[in-house]
């Protein structure tokens, strides 16, 4: 069938338009509210676009227009990140991106320097009034569940995820380019989220190589509590999902939600908590996290507000006790989490993160 040029230029303008209405109402008020209807709505205009566009310009003209692929990468990572999954056809936006972004790698190859973390200089004993956490060397199934997961205590795990070839591959931020560089990723843009003026940007993900793991910018840019490996399904295969998270609090063991993490040295998580299990592993870098029971929730003094209620107002690391006098009945636990090393966090066990290198780290979350 031969479509005419009017025809796809006038049908690109309304589907433009149907993308354009959608999200507007995808980015005002609550995610959560927002009908599911309308994320499908969102993938499917996205598929019409990418389709109408390779009618309008034939294949050599487009594998050729660097300008043009980005555009249509762009809209296609919008509409995974926005959207929802089609039922029937749930990585189809994922496996075409992959495919453009292939193609873009060919006509226009990064050369990204190599990324240095010094740990020597790193101080790595525990800070004065903190606990060690516990730590195991490969425990068993067994005494992961008996000694562990049972009782609900922090563990730090060593020597369980050595066969990760991300381990060594990740190090190489032109092969992450490789696989994801003209990738659009949410970047939030501040050092934590509780500061007034933390924000997030759209950014290309060699963009973000660039300015804020590689380059020294005025802002600290973070890729963080993203769900990565759903966008870019090829940077699965270089690593697994730990035995551990099988072990379930209920009748069903369900798939983890599979989170990156992935920003400078000087990226901080504030105390928070989280509902689910976590095991939350090192891939390359350094952080320090702090721990604290969730029998210390009141010492700890939460934010009123339901955003922010599972989140301390109390800084473990500069706390003011005269504003927060009860905080020193706190007792908080410590480790140093070192490539390589799982850390096991409880169901609302409060944490607090500061990434002291360079650093990915990928998280579980599981029931």
């Amino acid at each position: 069938m031969n479509l005419s040029r009017k025809w796809v230029k006038s049908t690109l303008i309304l589907v433009e338009a149907c993308l354009d209405k959608t999200w507007e109402i995808l980015n005002s008020g609550h995610w959560q509210s927002v009908p599911v209807e309308y994320r499908y709505c969102y993938s499917l205009c996205t598929i019409l676009k990418t389709i109408l566009v390779e009618i309008q310009y034939n294949n050599d003209e487009i594998t050729k227009n660097m300008a043009l692929l980005k555009i249509i990468v762009q809209q296609i990572d919008k509409g995974i990140l926005l959207g929802a999954p089609l039922p029937n056809m749930p990585s189809l936006l994922p496996t075409i991106a992959a495919k453009l972004n292939c193609a873009l790698e060919l006509l226009e190859p990064l050369n990204l320097k190599e990324l240095i973390i010094d740990s020597k200089n790193l101080l790595q004993s525990s800070l004065p009034g903190f606990t060690e956490i516990t730590y195991y060397n490969k425990p068993s199934m067994e005494l992961f569940y008996r000694e562990i997961f049972m009782l609900k205590v922090p563990a730090l795990l060593k020597g369980c995820i050595k066969h990760w070839k991300a381990l060594e591959r990740w190090k190489d931020l032109n092969y992450l380019s490789k696989i994801a560089g003209n990738r659009t990723v949410p970047i939030e843009i501040g050092s934590r989220y509780t500061n007034e003026d933390w924000t997030q940007q759209l950014l290309s993900f060699s963009e973000f190589l660039q300015k804020h793991i590689l380059g020294k910018h005025n802002e600290v840019g973070y890729l963080a509590q993203h769900q990565l490996f759903e966008q870019v399904p090829q940077l699965k295969d270089d690593f697994t999902i730990p035995e551990y998270c099988n072990f379930s609090d209920n009748d069903e063991v369900e798939s983890p939600d599979i989170n990156a993490w992935f920003g400078p040295s000087g990226t901080v998580s504030p105390l928070h908590f989280d509902p689910k299990n976590n095991l939350l592993c090192q891939v390359f870098g350094y952080k320090r996290v702090i721990l604290y029971d969730p029998k210390d929730s009141s010492a700890l003094y939460p934010y009123n507000t339901r955003l922010l209620s599972n989140t301390a107002q109390v800084d473990p690391l500069n706390p003011d006790y005269e504003k927060w006098p009860n905080f020193v009945k706190a007792k908080g636990l410590m480790a140093y989490l070192k490539p390589g090393e799982m850390l096991y966090i409880p169901p609302k066990w409060w944490h607090h993160v500061t990434a002291l290198t360079p650093s990915f780290s990928i998280s579980f979350w599981w029931n």
